[in-house]
């Protein structure tokens, strides 16, 4: 019989592009707070107000991973701000409460968690013992791994994905970057030297799935390639992949700040993920380049 994975955040591009990666060796359940999501089927409602989850959602449940949360990229407003703190902390309590509840033994709680909790502002090169920031976004992404570490106290396994730039052509940076390509043009921040990090969807996916299936894989990893790239690197492959004579217009860094406030720090970039530990697992990415995956058909 299949091992029972729950995924919470069903309608975000990472648990969707996930299941395909599990479907043949998992049974895979989902938690959405949509009621529109809800089949009573593999698609369970919850709603962290009421403080309310699917009981069958969670019975014989072996394996949880937490992918929930209100999108970062939206306005940091205060309201937004509580909500993207609650999404990730507040909903991975309420999991906990009711796996305690159900008396729930779970082998692995898998978190996602990002390379924010370094901090942003400033390049620096960090490997999973560097100390935590002390922004906002930081403090948020201590509070997320630390609601994770309290299911060591129902005996799960607890893994932390601090994952950078998430590479996807349906989704997120990389859509918002080919759309102008295909027009001749796109756009990059001025200056324009610093260090990106990132990681194709996929290579998450197959690490999540690999984690899953290696017992001694835990704690904390930083999810990206390893290679250094620039955030001009980074426009420059895709324009070679794409239409290689479009223009790259620069945008002055102090513009997005004032588009985008805080915000502008998330593709700002400045942050090099050391991932020697993620590789020491025996793990093998498939996609260390931007043209290993935009032009893999």
């Amino acid at each position: 019989m299949k091992e029972k994975v729950l995924i919470t955040g069903y309608n975000g591009s990472l648990a969707k592009r996930l299941s395909f990666f599990l479907e043949e060796k998992y049974s895979i359940f989902y938690l959405s707070s949509s009621k529109k999501s809800f089949n009573n089927d593999n698609v369970f409602y919850w709603n962290l107000e009421d403080g309310y989850i699917e009981e069958k959602a969670l019975v014989d449940c072996q394996h949880v991973i937490h992918l929930s949360g209100y999108n970062i990229i939206n306005r940091w407003s205060r309201k937004n701000k509580e909500k993207m703190y609650s999404s990730r902390i507040n909903t991975a309590n309420l999991l906990f409460e009711k796996c305690k509840a159900l008396n729930i033994g779970l082998k692995t709680f898998i978190s996602a968690s990002a390379m924010g909790y370094y901090g942003f502002g400033s390049e620096k090169e960090v490997d999973e013992n560097s100390s935590a920031g002390n922004d906002w976004l930081a403090n948020l992404v201590v509070d997320w791994e630390s609601a994770a570490s309290q299911f060591k106290n129902i005996g799960a396994r607890i893994i932390n994905l601090r994952i950078s730039l998430m590479m996807d052509k349906k989704s997120g940076f990389l859509k918002a970057t080919l759309f102008p390509l295909k027009f001749g043009f796109t756009s990059a921040f001025s200056p324009s030297n610093l260090t990106y990090s990132w990681i194709h969807i996929d290579d998450l996916s197959r690490f999540i799935l690999y984690s899953l299936k290696n017992k001694e894989i835990s704690g904390p990893y930083n999810i990206a390639t390893p290679k250094r790239y620039t955030q001009l690197d980074v426009i420059k492959e895709i324009r070679k992949c794409v239409f290689k004579y479009a223009l790259i217009f620069p945008i002055p860094i102090f513009v997005m700040n004032i588009v985008l406030g805080g915000r502008s720090q998330l593709i700002k970039g400045g942050l090099h993920l050391k991932v020697d530990k993620l590789l020491s697992t025996g793990f093998k990415l498939h996609y260390t380049t931007i043209s290993s995956f935009l032009l893999n058909k």
